[in-house]
C-alpha cells in the first residue's frame, strides 16, 4: 500500500486533532473514551513537533543542494589552477625532473578530493617556498601574487567540500529526525482515530469533521456477502421446487 505524501499525514494530523480540539462537543465524546484536553494535546505536541522537523529537513536539504552546487563550482577553478601550473612547471621544467618533484608534478593529476587538495596545496606552496623554482615561475607570468591567488582556489575547494559533507551529515540527521517524528505523530493518531470512530459512531458528522469518511453504502465485500446469500437462498428454493 503506498504511502501518503508528506504533506498528506500532516494534514490528516492536523484535521483530526485540531478540529477536536476546536469542537467541543466532539471533545466532551472523545474524552469519555479517554482523549481529554491534556490528551489531545499530547497529539498535538507531536504534530507540531513533526512539522517542525519537516521544515528542518526541507532547510537542511536545501543547504545540501547549495553546498554542493558551489563545491562544484569550487572543483573546476580549483582543477583549472591546478592544471595550468603544472602545464607551465612542466614546460619550464622540461628537463629537470628534480624541480618537478619538488611540485608534486611527477604523475597524473590525483582525483579523489583528499589526494587532490594534498597535491595542490603542495605544488603552490612550494612553488612559494623554493627560491628557484618561485623565480623561474615569475618570468612566465606567476609572481607571487598569483600563486597566492590560484593557492586560495585550492583552499576554497577544500572547504568547500568539507562544507558539503557537514550539510550531507546535517540533512541526513535530519531526515532521521523527521521520520521518526512523523512515525511517532502518524501512530498517535492511528490509535486516536480508532477510538474516535468508537466514540462518535452515533454523529457520523463529527467522524466526517475530524477527516472520516463516514460509510454511508455497503462495502464491496458487504455487497458481495449479500449476492452470496441471496444465491444461496435462491439455489435452496430451486431445490425444494424439484
Amino acid at each position: 500500500m503506498p504511502t501518503k505524501p508528506i504533506s498528506g499525514q500532516l494534514n490528516a494530523a492536523k484535521t483530526a486533532i485540531v478540529n477536536t480540539l476546536a469542537d467541543q462537543e466532539i471533545l466532551t465524546l472523545v474524552a469519555g473514551n479517554g482523549y481529554t484536553v491534556e490528551k489531545m494535546n499530547e497529539g498535538k505536541a507531536l504534530y507540531d513537533k513533526a512539522q517542525n522537523d519537516v521544515n528542518v529537513q526541507i532547510a537542511a536539504a536545501g543547504a545540501q543542494y547549495q553546498a554542493t552546487a558551489l563545491l562544484k563550482i569550487a572543483e573546476v577553478e580549483a582543477h583549472d589552477a591546478y592544471q595550468a601550473i603544472a602545464k607551465v612547471a612542466r614546460a619550464i621544467f622540461v628537463n629537470d625532473s628534480a624541480r618537478l618533484a619538488e611540485l608534486g608534478l611527477t604523475g597524473k593529476m590525483p582525483r579523489a578530493t583528499a589526494d587532490f587538495t594534498t597535491a595542490g596545496y603542495a605544488v603552490f606552496d612550494n612553488a612559494l617556498k623554493i627560491p628557484e623554482i618561485k623565480s623561474a615561475l615569475n618570468t612566465c607570468g606567476y609572481d607571487e601574487a598569483k600563486l597566492q591567488s590560484e593557492r586560495a582556489k585550492i583552499e576554497a575547494y577544500d572547504r568547500a567540500d568539507k562544507a558539503q559533507e557537514a550539510a550531507k551529515g546535517t540533512a541526513q540527521q535530519a531526515t532521521v529526525d523527521q521520520d521518526n517524528a512523523l512515525a511517532e505523530m502518524n501512530a498517535w493518531v492511528a490509535k486516536y482515530i480508532k477510538i474516535a470512530k468508537v466514540a462518535l459512531r452515533k454523529k457520523k458528522q463529527l467522524l466526517e469533521k475530524i477527516g472520516i469518511r463516514a460509510r454511508t453504502s455497503k462495502t464491496a465485500a458487504q455487497r458481495g456477502a449479500s449476492k452470496k446469500a441471496a444465491a444461496t437462498r435462491a439455489a435452496k428454493k430451486k431445490g425444494k421446487g424439484s
